[in-house]
């Protein structure tokens, strides 16, 4: 059985179709590309998955269980959500702490928190900097407590939205390699327009096209470059829908 199952999900904004009909299968261990023109539903669809936004069709079922029910912070224990912008978070506020609301209203002991939160920094690199304040922080550490918060609630799921925009090389070499490493022990969805980051660091790539889903490749099997499969087919899908106005 897949991880998340994705069926005839579907919303519109303004009577535009951001996302249309749209069925995806996540399978565990597998670290995704999610990649499309600017405006192929990207964001609307890691949102729709989420919980931030509220599907007019379809549903998303996780290990088979509908999440429909489940409000915003209990689908976050399953699915994390890691947003492009970091710059939301409390200034004045350490790192440590700042992690550590993300378990805030759990059922573990104080010794469970600090040594779950411990563990989570070390992985993500923000250890020795545990005690500085987020103010402090280069904007790539920043995208890193982001990553932390939401890995500190150990979510069988993980989706980045772009989240080597605004870094610097050194910064982008870095943050690739973190992924990497969550894909290890996670199943991962990296949303990104930058085709190479997707070759680099993913072993699937879903493509989507005007809401749809245009294609699923596997990236580790696949002989066609992707820079020429993505064009073939986000081009096949606009000509397709020219036809159909």
């Amino acid at each position: 059985m897949a991880l998340l199952e994705v069926s005839n999900l579907g919303i519109a904004f303004g009577g535009l179709q951001a996302v249309a009909q749209l069925d995806l299968s996540i399978e565990k261990g597998h670290l995704y590309g999610l990649i499309g023109p600017n405006g192929a539903g990207k964001s609307t669809l890691a949102k729709l998955i989420c919980g931030f936004e509220t599907p007019e069709q379809g549903q998303v079922l996780l290990n088979g269980r509908d999440l429909a029910q489940d409000n915003i912070r209990r689908r976050a224990q399953h699915i994390g959500y890691v947003m492009q912008n970091p710059n939301q978070m409390i200034s004045k506020t350490m790192i440590f702490e700042e992690v550590a609301l993300a378990l805030q209203g759990s059922d573990m002991t104080q010794e469970q928190i600090r040594q779950r939160v411990e563990d989570t920094l070390k992985v993500c690199g923000l250890y020795p900097f545990r005690n500085w304040p987020i103010s402090a922080l280069s904007f790539g550490q920043k995208k890193r407590v982001t990553i932390a918060s939401v890995l500190v609630q150990q979510p069988e799921l993980i989706i980045l939205d772009e989240p080597t925009v605004g870094l610097d090389p050194a910064q982008v070499i870095e943050l690739r390699r973190l992924i990497r490493e969550l894909g290890r022990t996670h199943t991962v969805i990296l949303s990104s327009h930058i085709l190479s980051e997707v070759k680099a660091v993913c072993d699937k790539a879903l493509i989507l096209s005007q809401g749809h889903l245009a294609a699923v490749v596997d990236l580790t099997e696949e002989q066609r470059d992707l820079e020429e499969l993505f064009l073939a087919l986000t081009a096949l899908e606009a000509a397709s829908d020219k036809k159909e106005d």
